[in-house]
């Protein structure tokens, strides 16, 4: 009886706790979905903070009634010498508590970024908020300018809108590396990491203040001009694109934010770009990306390029002969043609267009790899993690990773390329 009178108790009072009340109300926490880091005049940081306006998010019983656009959320701007710092200021400012937990994204300014962002990641890995798994992002320019660009056309939940357009692993010109990589990559040095590169596609004032007729031919004009930054391919793998990182596409559309692009560290410090082209070629050594739309170049239809839809069919293979100095790549992939000109029966000659793409694209990934070996000491395929297994001792490794030069290394590539047969037109052959 005394047992059945203590256990009615204490389940009375685990019944009060759990029903009680004892954290905030939803409706008074501020949700941050994004961080803007940049330097400050005074050697703090700049901080644009953006969150989530409920109030216009909300549309009843689901997403469809809410509003789209720079609605969706609000930015807020302090000084501080951390991220906490400048969040325990803004809490001051609004009515609101600011809550992290549902942060998608930092964004660095690219000076604070060549600058190193080991701190910063510090800060991110000993938050109970932050997750392992968030976005993080260098911007071509500054980061506030970034955010307070962004304004979603077609999501009515921000953080849904980073999932999304920082998510892209189906298509190569995002990285995909997050906090949790670069994270060890600073700690063990066995890699470097890559980072999306956000920027804000360019508008000049001439374009916002045209009303007539003459409005278009100038907004083609002047988006020429912004699209010649970024310079044409005249490879073949990826014929006649153009190189872009973000904010360089000048794509007329209202929201003005865009992310293509990388950023190549050296530990924690930014060393060099990519555009959207080399980081494809990256990501298809890697192989760690989904599919993408590839374009070729072809004798045979010198006016129309051949596009395939590539996805990797197994894991690429790396083959490291340190006593030679010799790296082997073999990289797998399939795909379908999508693209391809009427009067070129490629059916009849399938095993030669397997094997021109296979070379275009040990070309290009050759010419790659020649290109980053030699401009940066960065170890972004993680070369060295890959020969930790060659040695004995920890010791052993951590010299080797001291000494090693990748750039003394003579790396080839061996593409084995499938085309899949759906999709083929059975022709008849002209008597």
């Amino acid at each position: 009886m005394k047992k059945i009178v203590i256990m009615t108790i204490i389940i009375v009072i685990l019944s009060s706790i759990l029903t009680g009340c004892g954290g905030r109300e939803p409706n008074e926490i501020a949700y941050i979905v994004a961080l803007g880091i940049d330097n400050a005049d005074n050697g703090n940081y700049k901080i644009t903070i953006q969150y989530a306006n409920t109030t216009q998010i909300s549309g009843g019983g689901g997403e469809e009634g809410g509003k789209a656009g720079s609605k969706i959320v609000d930015n807020i701007i302090v000084e501080g010498p951390d991220i906490y710092a400048g969040i325990g200021l803004a809490n001051n400012i609004v009515s609101k508590i600011f809550s992290m937990s549902h942060t998608k994204l930092i964004v660095f300014s690219d000076e604070i970024a060549s600058a190193g962002i080991k701190n910063i990641i510090e800060t991110i890995k000993r938050s109970e908020e932050l997750r392992p798994d968030i976005f993080l992002a260098v911007a071509n320019g500054s980061a506030n300018d970034y955010l307070t660009s962004v304004q979603p056309e077609m999501e009515v939940n921000p953080a849904q809108y980073y999932e999304l357009i920082f998510g892209k692993n189906h298509f190569t010109g995002v990285p995909e590396d997050r906090a949790v990589q670069i994270f060890f990559s600073i700690t063990n040095d066995d890699y470097d990491s890559i980072l999306p590169i956000a920027g804000v596609i360019e508008k000049s004032e001439s374009q916002e203040n045209e009303q007539d007729s003459q409005q278009e031919q100038s907004k083609e004009s002047t988006q020429s001009e912004i699209q010649t930054k970024a310079k044409i391919n005249k490879g073949r793998f990826e014929y006649n694109l153009r190189n872009y990182i973000g904010g360089e596409t000048a794509v007329e559309k209202e929201n003005k934010g865009e992310v293509i692009g990388a950023a190549v560290f050296d530990n924690d410090k930014m060393v060099g770009t990519l555009g959207g082209i080399e980081t494809e070629v990256c990501k298809i050594i890697k192989s760690n990306y989904s599919y993408s739309y590839l374009t070729f170049y072809n004798e045979e239809t010198p006016d129309v390029p051949l596009t395939v839809r590539m996805t990797p069919r197994k894991k690429t293979n790396f083959n490291i002969d340190l006593k030679n100095k010799k790296i082997g790549i073999d990289i797998f992939l399939e795909g379908d043609l999508y693209t391809v000109s009427a009067d070129y029966n490629i059916e009849n000659d399938i095993d030669s267009f397997e094997k021109m793409v296979e070379s275009d694209i040990n070309a290009a990934c050759e010419k790659f790899l020649s290109y980053f070996n030699e401009m940066y000491d960065s170890d972004i395929f993680g070369f060295k993690e890959k020969c930790k297994g060659k040695f004995l001792t920890n010791e052993e490794y951590k010299q080797f990773k001291k000494e090693v030069n990748f750039d003394e290394f003579d790396i080839s590539v061996n593409t084995d390329f499938m085309l899949r047969r759906t999709g083929l037109v059975i022709r008849e052959e002209d008597e």
